[in-house]
């Protein structure tokens, strides 16, 4: 198996995510320190304008979105499965976005600094406020105000709570993908403003049993490295399914895909795969090589450039 490169920073949920679900499934991985905050050079020269984190990094194929990144790790190690539970990808999708918008909403004041002191730079830190307003300028989104963002929150912790009331993972006797997607914004809350978990002790016990889910950590690998990695592998590639884009353009056309919620960056390259789950450009850049940026169809809009 190719080795994983892993671009994340320690405070990024969607990163606490994957390295969850790696160590679930047993797989080693290289760990790169990616920015919290722009400017992002390496990172951006690997996924053409994508900023958030995580990125995955197989060879010089690199993969966009958790939910993407999460089916690939789940292709790589079969076992033990991520989707096998009835309904496992729906609730992960309804995790990822519904969940995890109302955590960040109320984990964004903290009311513990001692972590995010130890995980961000003092210019992270500085920038932090400024990189996530610039990075949802152009959400399609309303921001919801904190108190109602608090209500919800708590009625989404009250269904959490009452679904794991007779079994120890939400959907079953073992974790599927929807317990990673779930796990990953209470995690958030537990490290930087708990408080709005004391009330669910069944939540917080499972979120200990996804914690306590032991894996190989990942040695340290610089992005230069990284960048050098994706520039030394194969810049040939033949998909292994046929092209069955979903949207009305051809392979080979020049492209654009954006995020469709917010950070919707562009990212710009030749179409060279679409099938109805995933999305792949090729791009070539001076210091990365060939490149192949993957994103999931769900979540993203498809463009000709």
């Amino acid at each position: 198996m190719a080795e994983l490169i892993f671009h994340h920073y320690q405070m990024s949920p969607f990163s606490e995510k994957m390295r969850r679900i790696f160590a679930f499934k047993k797989l080693p991985w290289h760990s790169v320190r990616a920015p919290a905050v722009m400017p992002k050079p390496d990172q951006i020269e690997l996924t053409g304008g994508y900023r958030k984190a995580p990125v995955l990094q197989i060879g010089n194929h690199v993969y966009c979105d958790t939910s993407l990144m999460a089916r690939v790790v789940d292709r790589l190690a079969p076992s033990p499965p991520l989707y096998d539970a009835p309904m496992a990808a729906a609730a992960a999708e309804w995790a990822d976005s519904t969940l995890f918008e109302l955590a960040v909403a109320v984990g964004f004041r903290p009311t513990r600094f001692d972590d995010v002191l130890q995980w961000l730079t003092p210019e992270e830190l500085s920038k932090m406020a400024d990189d996530r307003k610039v990075m949802r300028a152009d959400s399609r989104k309303q921001a919801m105000p904190r108190a109602v963002a608090r209500a919800h929150l708590d009625a989404q912790l009250v269904r959490l709570e009452q679904e794991l009331a007779e079994r120890p993972f939400l959907l079953g006797a073992a974790p599927s993908i929807a317990d990673f997607s779930a796990y990953h914004p209470v995690w958030f809350l537990k490290t930087l403003a708990p408080e709005p978990l004391a009330p669910f002790p069944r939540v917080l016990a499972w979120a200990a049993r996804i914690a306590d889910i032991g894996g190989p950590d990942g040695p340290s690998m610089s992005s230069e490295a990284a960048l050098a990695v994706a520039k030394g592998s194969p810049s040939a590639w033949t998909p292994d399914a046929p092209f069955a884009n979903p949207y009305p353009i051809a392979a080979g056309s020049n492209v654009v895909v954006r995020a469709a919620d917010y950070g919707r960056d562009a990212v710009n390259g030749v179409l060279v795969q679409a099938t109805p789950e995933e999305i792949v450009l090729r791009r070539e850049t001076a210091r990365a090589g060939v490149v192949y940026v993957h994103f999931p169809v769900l979540g993203y809009d498809l463009e000709a450039a």
